[in-house]
């Protein structure tokens, strides 16, 4: 190898060279950025060193975080706003109202006013089909209601109340026909009363007077009306929930033989009085805590109403007897 070989090939070597000292010092420089960079502080001193605000927002995802709180807080608002006052709209519902509709759009003056026909005694009366089901059925409920001293016009009002005249009507509990008589009670029925089922029309009158009239007896010291009064809630909602009112109300010094006493202590049997519950009884109520009173509540209110209009449709020559009067309680 020649000096003249040599020198060429020195020479090749020197741009090779130059292109990997560029590289490095580009690598340095971007590396020293970076660190500059990360050691970089953001200045948060405020002109105004009260300023509660600082001027610069130091944590991006902290106002993120409020601002998810406060969407949540406003839609939680507006739930509670949706069902402020969801007991009493509930009421409406329950007292089976069927003259007229209630939207949701009604303003608070419109549902005073509809709260207000509810509860007045002489809003107005839809009988229903009344007259065909005493063409169909009359020679029943009429035998049936003879034998257990019963007036009829009050089991049509509980046939209106409780099925709309709907011998095949199916509740979301389970309840069937004329009476919703539910399953288990239909299946003691069936045995005490000997039908081969309670489900037909005719058999489900028969065992649904039937249990009714037992519920009268078992109330029969109440008194003339009470007894029906007591015996209906007991239909509704069971004898255990009853006679745990009755308890409430005998514990307080009150006739507990007096439906419009009893009936305002079915809603302490609700959850929520667990204090008084204790005190009465050492725990919870025997027939555990009854959330659901104000159906039982208003279902006898609509249920005598109901027996009244009837009454007036198709009244009976006992009807202008004067009852007679309760003899008051020592």
């Amino acid at each position: 190898m020649n000096l003249k070989s040599l020198k060429i090939e020195n020479l090749l070597k020197i741009p090779v060279i130059l292109v990997v000292l560029i590289v490095i010092v580009v690598i340095i420089t971007v590396i020293t950025r970076i660190s500059e960079i990360g050691t970089t502080t953001i200045g948060t001193q405020s002109s105004n060193p009260e300023s509660v605000i600082p001027p610069v927002e130091t944590n991006p995802g902290k106002k993120q975080e409020d601002y998810l709180k406060i969407i949540s807080y406003n839609n939680a608002i507006n739930i509670e706003n949706a069902f402020y006052n969801w007991q009493n709209v509930f009421d409406i519902f329950a007292y089976n109202l069927n003259d007229t509709i209630f939207k949701t759009s009604d303003s608070i003056t419109r549902y005073e006013k509809l709260s207000r026909i509810i509860r007045n005694p002489y809003r107005k009366f839809y009988r229903g089909n009344s007259d065909q089901i005493i063409e169909e059925y009359g020679s029943v409920i009429l035998e049936e209601c003879e034998y257990y001293k019963l007036d009829w016009r009050l089991i049509l009002a509980m046939m209106k109340q409780e099925s709309a005249f709907t011998p095949d009507a199916v509740s979301h509990a389970g309840a069937y026909g004329f009476m919703q008589i539910m399953p288990r009670t239909g299946s003691m029925l069936e045995r005490t009363l000997q039908l081969e089922d309670h489900r037909s029309p005719v058999n489900n009158l028969k065992a649904g007077i039937y249990y009714y009239a037992m519920l009268v007896g078992r109330y029969y010291d109440a008194g003339d009306t009470n007894k029906y009064k007591f015996a209906l809630a007991a239909y509704n909602a069971g004898s255990g929930h009853v006679e745990d009112a009755m308890s409430l109300a005998y514990y307080h010094n009150d006739d507990y033989f007096d439906w419009d006493i009893v009936k305002e202590y079915m809603k302490l049997l609700a959850p929520g009085n667990d204090s008084l519950h204790r005190k009465v009884w050492g725990s919870s109520p025997p027939n555990r805590v009854f959330a659901n009173w104000r159906e039982s509540y208003y279902y006898v209110e609509n249920i005598m109403w109901y027996w009244q209009q009837y009454k007036k449709i198709y009244p009976l020559p006992e009807d202008t007897q004067k009852p007679k009067k309760k003899k008051k309680r020592k």
